[in-house]
């Protein structure tokens, strides 16, 4: 009779839109270099259309899910989960930190020890900001609108808990969300600085500042081993003058730019609009209509498969997922840097020395940068997270859009590869 074997349970969770193949490179190069120490769960069980339905209808499904698994490797040895750790994407992050409060709620790590806890590219405090222009205006009522509660939770508007958002509740210390996630070992995350217009550093960094707005002011130095990596940053105070010759170049490609964007959108946006009119509009609809069976049957305190459709739906793909990444790219390619917030409620260290290189490794502000404005309940948010210790990797990707390239998600983004090796070889400990 063969002897039990110790087994460290490693869960990924993809992001909104999102199906396991968007993590197919990351999970390859993972299970090659760890695979005979882990076992593997690439959920799917929010594929596509289901990731609009709401982090905390996302985060129930993938606790199914991962007492699924955990049920068929029991059955099918005598093999013992001992271990934990869970990975997200993006969305994925924010059902993760949903999904191991509920865990902890049912008792899951009184037995199983949680290890890692790490987002890439996660919007840890959501994608609102506090911006007067119109284009930002309908760019955010679309995405509450059209995208269900997902988009209401992401800009702050969902009534999770009275009229608490849900992603400033899980932030709570006293709620079962934030006692998870303190629970594990490590905390670590992946926050792009620049080209990720669907997710922008700070908010995937937990930060209150965005120095990477202004990149050329900025001295930088980068990993030694894994270049796309920055180490640490210190803003230069006597910026050299611009030489005529350049200057006139930078000016015509900012206009070039803009002329771009002038000529294309009469052209894209009726048929982008188009396409949110039918396919996103379905979609929102559909979710709207799932997430109040869920919510009527467990107010009735029935079991439900939560991952059921009701009715026929119109199946999410990539074009769909590009569509949306294609309008928040271009509500962010024509946005300016936001002024600064008067108060801050960050009970971080601030730099004192606006001369004082900045560490990267455990970023949150700095006095030598402007503060995003958010509101009142994204504050909270930040300065709750970050009473835990994060290890944050900071990352700058050479590519148009950085949000796919962190995670390799496709063919056509592969400009991630280091970042992903850096996770493989270095980030992830059994």
């Amino acid at each position: 009779m063969s002897s039990s074997k110790e087994i460290h349970l490693v869960v990924f969770s993809h992001g909104l839109w999102g199906n396991p193949s968007h993590l197919k490179y990351l999970v390859e190069q993972f299970e090659e270099k760890h695979g005979d120490n882990v076992h593997i769960l690439n959920a799917k069980c929010n594929s596509s259309k289901y990731t609009y339905d709401g982090i905390n209808v996302c985060g129930d499904r993938l606790v199914e899910e991962i007492h699924a698994e955990v049920k068929s490797l029991q059955d099918k040895s005598s093999n013992k989960i001992t271990k934990f750790s869970i990975i997200g994407y993006s969305l994925g992050g924010l059902i993760s930190r949903y999904a191991i409060g509920i865990l902890y709620q049912q008792g899951f790590f009184k037995l199983i020890e949680p290890i890692l806890f790490i987002t890439f590219a996660t919007p840890h405090l959501g994608i609102r900001r506090e911006d007067n222009k119109t284009f930002t205006k309908i760019v955010t009522w679309m995405s509450s609108t059209l995208l269900s509660q997902t988009g209401e939770q992401l800009i702050f508007v969902d009534k999770y808990e009275g009229d608490e958002p849900i992603l400033l509740s899980m932030t709570r210390p006293d709620k079962i969300f934030f006692i998870a996630l303190s629970e594990f070992k490590y905390r670590k995350l992946y926050a792009n600085t620049r080209n990720d217009r669907t997710v922008p550093f700070w908010t995937a960094a937990i930060s209150e500042i965005d120095p990477f707005e202004n990149f050329d002011e900025l001295e930088i130095v980068t990993n030694e081993k894994f270049g796309d990596i920055i180490e640490s940053i210190s803003k230069i105070e006597n910026v050299q003058k611009i030489p005529f010759n350049q200057m006139l170049t930078n000016t015509i490609k900012e206009v070039l730019r803009y002329l771009l964007v002038a000529v294309a959108t009469p052209i894209l946006l009726p048929l982008w609009i188009i396409f949110v009119l039918s396919t996103i509009t379905v979609q929102g609809i559909m979710s709207r209509r799932r997430v109040r069976k869920i919510s009527a049957m467990k107010t009735k305190n029935s079991n439900i498969d939560s991952s059921k459709d009701f009715g026929t739906a119109i199946g999410a793909t990539s074009l769909e997922e590009d569509a949306v990444e294609t309008a928040l790219n271009i509500k962010n390619f024509l946005a300016t840097s936001s002024p600064t917030t008067p108060k801050s409620l960050s009970n971080s260290k601030l730099f004192e020395n606006t001369s004082t290189s900045a560490s990267m490794s455990e970023f949150t502000t700095s006095l030598q940068f402007p503060r995003v404005r958010v509101c009142q309940a994204q504050c909270e948010a930040f300065s709750n997270l970050n009473k835990l210790k994060w290890e944050k990797y900071v990352v700058f990707l050479d590519a148009f859009n950085a949000h796919a390239a962190i995670v390799v998600r496709n063919r056509l983004h592969t400009k991630g590869k280091e970042i992903i090796k850096h996770f493989v070889e270095e980030a992830f400990i059994i």
